[in-house]
């Protein structure tokens, strides 16, 4: 497939391109670019726990797109609805951040709210997240358009 306009064509290609391989090995144009393309060797991009209670499985904890050369990832988190308001999401989340900051070396971690879940809002509080900016109408849930709110967590910010 080409598309055409200007003067230009976009030529559509399948990864690697040995003719753009080439023009990456200038380190000005990778500086700017996705992590991703700096990695030798492939890097595991998400990290995930299964929560388990009374050796049942009650929920699931991952780091999400982890960038590894700028330290950084996202939290994604649930817990089974009958398991929740017990304190096992806060337990959860402070041993996630625990493990990416001192096991892992991550700088940041980041997580995304849907606006007036308030549970998780208090949790991301609770755990020292700063509210950093808001989407809006980025999540469609049940037939209507919802804000999310982005919030972020630096390891000079963390108390545990």
């Amino acid at each position: 497939m080409i598309i055409a306009k200007n003067g230009l064509k976009l030529i559509r290609h399948e990864e690697p391109d040995p003719n753009i391989s080439e023009i990456l090995h200038d380190p000005t144009i990778l500086e700017n670019l996705s992590e991703a393309r700096s990695y030798t060797a492939p890097m595991p991009a998400n990290i995930c726990f299964r929560i388990e209670k009374d050796n049942k499985v009650i929920g699931q904890i991952c780091l999400k797109s982890i960038k590894w050369i700028n330290h950084k990832a996202g939290i994604s988190l649930f817990i089974s609805k009958k398991h929740q308001a017990q304190g096992h999401g806060l337990q959860t989340l402070r041993a996630i951040i625990e493990y990416a900051f001192k096991r892992l070396n991550l700088y940041r971690l980041e997580a995304e709210v849907i606006d007036g879940n308030a549970p998780s809002l208090k949790l991301l509080e609770k755990t020292g997240f700063t509210e950093e900016g808001r989407l809006r109408e980025a999540k469609y849930v049940n037939g209507e358009y919802k804000d999310l709110l982005r919030f972020g967590l630096l390891r000079k910010e963390y108390s545990g």
